[in-house]
């Protein structure tokens, strides 16, 4: 098997993580864009899942994200949602049997784009933090136990807002924010210096078009590093933190042609962090595999997943490892990559008609025990859950 491998301009290991194919016995090959495509699985099939689909909400402009969580403490999973164009942050109140009300968090976060869930001031409720992307503002939403919520702002000065994630990068006990903003072409992080304070940390200031950051521990050692999608380099990079919130990048891939998202996650259960990335303009869903001392090497899921944009790791047959689910906007597709466990995936699609599908997570809605799915797809205006059958 022919491979590239990435290291760190320091030598160093770097990692990243999650996705699919389908069929067998097609020949290991060397892609185009450099990666390794991988060779089919051939291990036995398991059975395909069946899906249902319920449409909750069909007028959410340009929407781009549907997530899932319990916002009124009453035990069954709600939904948020943004609203690009009409510049609406909302939550769908479950009232039951996956029927929903929809609230409005805020009407005035202009250009509403990302958003994310957690209980960011740990106080045992689920809040919400979101992005304005033509407001250049990021805020968080303190939720008071029952699904009202109170808007706290961030920043307002950041150049094209684009994603937003919550975690404690300083490991004072409470949580920061790690940033993207597109048109500053920055990675930031904000420190939390109390409940409406923050310091403004920048971790990178060149990542062109700088579509996505996660973190996670990259190099194992105790630490939470940043990992970045940057559009307009074609670059997947990771920002090792030096224990004192001071990193170094390193990149991994600068080919990843119009680099969207980036996912880590352990995806060959070999105790290191792997990671999952989808680029737009050669629509591709690959993984980064951590090979320890000898870098990084990266592995085609799927090259036909047109202007694929999402990719998170979940694992959606709950057999223990970490598969990739996608979504790509220009063939309305939302699809699961089953990963076999030992870096081979087959490709089992979920719906081919989410009319620009652009967002796709997994969380278990009704409470079965199995991972259902949530989506956004933009040209549809439309909010959606799929539910195993």
């Amino acid at each position: 098997m022919s491979h590239k491998s990435f290291h760190s301009a320091r030598g160093r290991v770097v990692a990243l993580g999650v996705w699919a194919v389908m069929g067998l016995g097609l020949a290991v090959c060397l892609a185009a864009a450099g990666r390794v495509s991988l060779a089919q699985d051939q291990s036995p099939e398991a059975p395909a899942i069946s899906w249902g689909k319920k449409v909750i909400d069909n007028t959410v402009d340009r929407t781009h994200v549907a997530l899932g969580a319990d916002l009124d403490g009453d035990n069954d999973m709600d939904v948020v949602a943004t609203d690009y164009v009409d510049h609406d942050l909302y939550w769908y109140q479950n009232t039951g049997n996956l029927n929903f009300t929809r609230k409005v968090v805020d009407a005035n976060l202009q250009g509403a784009y990302p958003a994310g869930v957690g209980d960011f001031d740990k106080d045992g409720d689920i809040d919400i933090f979101a992005a304005g992307y033509l407001a250049d503002t990021f805020a968080w939403y303190r939720n008071n136990g029952q699904g009202n919520f109170t808007r706290v702002n961030i920043d307002t000065n950041s150049n094209g807002a684009h994603s937003i994630v919550m975690a404690d990068l300083d490991k004072d006990g409470d949580n920061d924010f790690v940033t993207s903003s597109q048109d500053g072409n920055t990675i930031a992080w904000y420190e939390n210096r109390g409940t409406t304070n923050y310091t403004r940390h920048i971790i990178d200031n060149n990542a062109r078009g700088a579509k996505r950051a996660e973190v996670a521990d990259i190099n194992g050692d105790g630490d939470l590093d940043v990992v970045t999608a940057a559009y307009n380099n074609d670059e997947i990079a990771w920002h090792e933190n030096n224990g004192n919130e001071q990193f170094s990048k390193h990149v991994i891939d600068h080919t990843a042609n119009g680099a969207y998202y980036a996912s880590p996650a352990d995806i060959d259960r070999d105790g290191d962090i792997d990671i999952y990335a989808a680029s737009k303009l050669d629509n591709t869903i690959a993984w980064y595999e951590n090979k320890g001392a000898n870098g990084f090497t990266a592995h085609n899921i799927d090259t036909r997943a047109n202007q694929a944009r999402t990719v998170l790791a979940v694992d959606m047959d709950r057999d223990g490892d970490m598969d990739a689910l996608a979504a790509s906007v220009n063939d309305d597709t939302i699809a699961w990559h089953r990963n076999n466990g030992h870096g081979t995936f087959t490709k089992q699609v979920i719906d081919n008609r989410s009319n620009g599908a652009y967002w796709a997570s997994g969380v278990d809605m009704d409470r079965d025990g199995d991972i259902d799915v949530l989506s956004a797809s933009r040209n549809a205006k439309a909010i959606a859950i799929h539910t195993q059958n």
